[in-house]
């Protein structure tokens, strides 16, 4: 709203006769204020004009404007101003106000000054100039008082001339201008123009012309009506004070009939023996209320006219039959309204032909405004039908047997036709018998054909698909229609059992074993279940491709898949027959097979075990399981038997084990000299450096050896130790691993003792006391070996492994 404002104070300026021309400030981004006036302003003598100036509060608050005059001159005064006005913050208004020339005011022209000053800001002051034009009076009129009516026919040009008068006391330079609010074409026949302008000078009291003319458009769609028209204005603008002078006339249409045929089809296709309709819009195109007259006129191709034949609303011709429907003449159409005919074909009962047809149509009362139109209808025979069938059994058959597939057909051409049905195609594997009856149908009828079979052959593996494709054919032995049949020949279960064996064995178990053989005409599965007459244990020995429970002992149960026809599997089961009954009788034990597709029907072996009662069973050995006590006996009686063994093992391991070690220290002995020799153990070295003195041993006379010759030493010695025993067995070498093993432990353990002990007594502060020296005795040499007395070896330990 606010901006409609603005636009229509920036225009308002044009209501005002004497005020021409704008001067705006656009405004700093920062300014509080924007104004808009007038530049330049045409007064008379003694005569007061009105103008403005519009002002614009920017500022985000109310503010006062207030307008001044700043320059005058002494023959312009001013009325209304000053003058003070409040706005809101970013509204416009207008602030009006009057400018007035003495009656003796020059005729020249005056620049004058405005202030606009603001109560928000003291030092804002903006200058408005408006040029002020003292003129004289200008005083021009038309010849004509009134506007005027002219009646003018369509697509003529009309020309037009009126005078005009200066009664004005001054030379006037008259600029005109045309305006209309239609888009008639218009122009001046006028020597001095400037585009949509003309110019004239007219000299005080003086008469002159004024030229023009206007094309005048066609009679479109039923505009412009009768009786109707644009207006158009003359005005004519004085160069003394631009005041404006106005003429006015009206061009009027005169009537115009006319009519269009807006739609017709051009061509339109007939079954034969049926009709037609073609659909024609009318239009009244004139400008006047009217009707319409109608008629349909038969022509040959070429587009002469049938012989016999005039224009009517209807006509008959070569079997055909043409009518006129909604073609009354006395419907009146308003100006551009349009009303829809149909032109009826009745075609004769053959298949081809064509009639062709001229509409023609005038509106009342212009004849010589006559329209045509043609169209044509062609026999066009369609043979077509649809197929739809209904199969029953066709997705099981056996082999060898068929399925039945009732098939219908409808015509869904436009006359006529004979059908029959042919094979189109059928999967090997199968055969189609078709009726061969043909069915005669008239349009639009449905009928069924006689039943036709699908056969499977006898060899069909099962699950074998196929399709069958069964077309229909019309009177010109052409396919019109196909439908596909699908089939799938049903399994046939067959298992037979081969081979069937039962045994009992003494202790009691019946072990059945039997081949199993598919007949069928399927690979199948089966689901094999064991079930007996008598709670007593029994399962199946599962073939490595069998699938059944997880983590059961003994399944009653098992699945096998995959089975290739003709092949063969043998089932083996177990069945514990009872050992304790009290009377004698008979287990009976099914094994059930039922298949993967057909489980509802299930193949079934019995079996028979005969069982003893108690009183009648031979009585075995007795068997009562785990005898603890017996094994207990039987180790004990292995120890005693064995243990002296182990114990001789042991000791002779310790005896290797004790030899060993005397003799690895004796050969240590034999090689240190005797400056080498020292009694001082490990544990007691720190000792030697506490004795301040060593007390020297006299060494040991050396007494003479005797010598002994070597027969006589071996006599000896047998006569000591008696006759060596025969050699022992050699011990198990097993047994003297184990004994070293033994042996290295219990070493290393010692030594870690010892360490042990060592190390606490050093922690502990306590000083170790090696033990006393002994005095040390040179070792004699080898060859000086003295006999030993029989005393002497008495006492003495012997070394079995030194002789």
């Amino acid at each position: 709203m606010r901006w409609a404002f603005l636009v229509l104070v920036f225009l308002s300026h044009l209501a005002l006769p004497l005020v021409d021309g704008l001067e705006t400030n656009d405004g700093r981004a920062d300014s509080i204020i924007e104004y808009t006036a007038p530049t330049d302003v045409y007064v008379h003598r003694n005569e007061t004009v009105s103008t403005y100036i519009t002002v614009h509060n920017k500022a985000t608050e109310n503010q006062a404007f207030t307008v001044t005059p700043l320059t005058l001159p002494s023959s312009l005064n001013t009325v209304g101003l000053p003058k003070t006005e409040l706005l809101v913050p970013n509204h416009l208004k207008q602030l009006a106000f009057g400018i007035q020339a003495v009656p003796d005011a020059t005729l020249q022209s005056h620049v004058v000054a405005f202030s606009i000053t603001s109560d928000l800001d003291s030092a804002l002051n903006e200058t408005v100039e408006m040029n002020v034009h003292v003129v004289p009076r200008s005083n021009l009129s038309f010849g004509v008082d009134d506007f005027i009516a002219f009646t003018v026919d369509e697509l003529v040009r009309t020309s037009v001339a009126v005078n005009i008068t200066n009664n004005a006391s001054f030379v006037d330079d008259v600029t005109f201008d045309l305006y209309t609010s239609s888009n008639w074409n218009w122009g001046w026949t006028m020597s001095e123009t400037n585009g949509t302008e003309a110019y004239i000078t007219m000299a005080p009291n003086t008469l002159s012309y004024v030229y023009l003319w206007v094309d005048v458009p066609a009679v479109i769609d039923g505009a412009p009506l009768a009786d109707t028209g644009p207006r158009f204005t003359l005005s004519a603008v004085s160069g003394l004070d631009k005041a404006v002078s106005t003429w006015s006339f009206d061009l009027i249409m005169n009537e115009k009939k006319n009519v269009s045929i807006d739609l017709i089809d051009a061509a339109v296709e007939v079954a034969p023996n049926q009709d037609v309709r073609v659909n024609a819009v009318l239009r009244n195109v004139g400008n006047t209320p009217n009707t319409l007259n109608i008629t349909l006129q038969g022509i040959s191709a070429d587009g002469q006219a049938l012989a016999g034949t005039s224009p009517a609303d209807r006509f008959n011709q070569s079997g055909w039959v043409v009518a006129l429907f909604g073609g009354l003449e006395d419907v009146v159409l308003q100006p551009n309204e349009s009303r829809t005919i149909e032109i009826g074909f009745q075609s004769p009962n053959e298949f081809q032909g064509a009639m062709h047809v001229e509409l023609r149509v005038f509106p009342t009362g212009a004849k010589a405004n006559t329209i045509t139109a043609r169209t044509v209808a062609n026999i066009n025979r369609t043979s077509s039908a649809t197929l739809t069938y209904e199969a029953t059994g066709c997705q099981n058959i056996l082999p060898g047997q068929n399925c039945s597939v009732v098939v219908s057909v409808e015509n869904t051409g436009n006359s006529y036709n004979t059908y029959r049905l042919r094979n189109g195609g059928t999967s090997d594997g199968f055969t189609l018998a078709l009726p061969s009856e043909a069915l005669l149908l008239q349009p639009n009828e449905i009928k069924t054909f006689p039943t036709a079979r699908i056969l499977a052959a006898s060899e069909a593996m099962a699950f074998t698909l196929g399709e069958s494709v069964i077309e229909v054919l019309g009177d010109n032995a052409s396919p019109l229609d196909d439908v596909m049949v699908s089939m799938k020949v049903a399994p046939v279960i067959d298992w037979s059992f081969r081979n069937v064996e039962e045994q009992v064995n003494a202790k009691g178990r019946l072990s059945i074993a039997m081949e199993v053989r598919n007949e069928g005409n399927a690979i199948d599965g089966l689901i094999i279940q064991l079930q007996s007459s008598h709670s007593v244990d029994m399962g199946f020995i599962p073939p490595e491709m069998a699938v059944y429970e997880d983590g059961v002992e003994f399944p009653r149960s098992f699945e096998i898949n995959d089975i290739p026809l003709e092949s063969n599997f043998t089932i083996r089961a177990w069945v514990q027959l009872p050992q304790d009954q009290s009377t004698n009788g008979t287990v009976y034990v099914n094994t059930t097979i039922r298949s993967r597709f057909l489980p509802e029907q299930p193949f079934i072996h019995t079996s028979t075990g005969d069982y003893l009662g108690v009183e009648w069973q031979p009585q075995p050995e007795a068997d009562d399981g785990i005898d603890w006590g017996g094994m207990a006996n039987t180790i004990g009686l292995y120890v005693k038997a064995w243990w002296g063994v182990v114990a001789s093992i042991l000791v002779a391991g310790f005896i290797l084990y004790k030899a060993v070690i005397d003799r690895e220290r004796r050969l240590e002995t034999q090689g240190t000299l005797p400056y080498q020799q020292t009694e001082t153990s490990a544990d007691d070295w720190m000792e030697q450096y506490k004795q301040n003195e060593t007390s020297e041993q006299p060494a040991p006379a050396i007494q003479p050896t005797q010598q002994v010759p070597k027969a006589t030493y071996e006599a000896m010695f047998r006569h000591q130790h008696g006759v060596s025993e025969p050699s022992r067995p050699p011990v198990d070498s097993q047994l003297v691993s184990a004994a070293t093993v033994v042996l290295d432990v219990r070493t290393e353990e010692a030594k870690k003792e010892q360490a042990d002990g060592l190390l606490e007594s050093i922690q502990s502060g306590q000083k170790h006391q090696p033990p006393v020296t002994t005095q040390h005795t040179p070792a004699p040499s080898q060859a000086d070996v003295p006999l030993p007395s029989a005393q002497d070896a008495s006492s003495e330990p012997v070394d079995d492994l030194e002789f």
